[in-house]
């Protein structure tokens, strides 16, 4: 009779335990805690269920980012699904330059939430050339009252700068002096 009980208990147990586990793997905010998700498109604010919601995030994800030719930018769509509530509307997002030992901050914009208490942001933001270079694997971070809520890496790629390796010189630059040196002024 007693081992009938344990094997009994232990069943209800694993089944409480699969349970909570599938119940938890249908939240996205516990699924995603702490992290930012991004992809070229928005993602969707709703699905037929919490499962196929985490299905769909994962499936549209990705981490590199192709810059755009003919405007020599990266739009990106993000999802930050925050660690804990946010305690304000105001919250900060920092792009950092992770090269070697250091952190390198390259951007940070101030966004705004539609209320306090929110758990996922959706959001965008379009990176310029000129502004945080190009190739580089980066840092992304949500905060709020200096908290990291939320944080991602992912890669820009593009085309660099191209030299010909070829210099022009005048005649003037040749000689190392000036037309009015040679009149003696």
């Amino acid at each position: 009779m007693k081992l009938r009980s344990v094997v009994v208990t232990s069943f209800a147990v694993l089944v409480l335990a699969l349970g909570v586990r599938s119940a938890a793997a249908e939240n996205p905010n516990q699924v995603f805690n702490g992290r930012i998700m991004m992809s070229t498109k928005r993602f969707p604010q709703s699905a037929s269920s919490g499962s196929a919601y985490v299905a769909a995030i994962r499936k549209q994800a990705q981490t590199s980012f192709v810059e755009a030719k003919d405007t020599h930018t990266w739009k990106i769509y993000f999802a930050g699904f925050l660690s804990k509530p946010l305690d304000d509307v105001e919250y900060v997002v920092k792009l950092y330059e992770l090269s070697g030992r250091t952190q390198q901050l390259l951007v940070s914009f101030d966004q705004y939430a539609d209320q306090r208490g929110e758990r996922t942001i959706l959001s965008n933001m379009t990176l310029d050339k000129k502004q945080v270079g190009v190739n580089k694997q980066l840092l992304i971070t949500m905060e709020s009252k200096g908290k990291i809520l939320a944080s991602a890496q992912f890669k820009i790629l593009g085309e660099g700068d191209k030299f010909s390796g070829k210099v022009n010189f005048s005649e003037e630059d040749a000689d190392g002096k000036k037309k009015d040196d040679d009149d003696g002024n």
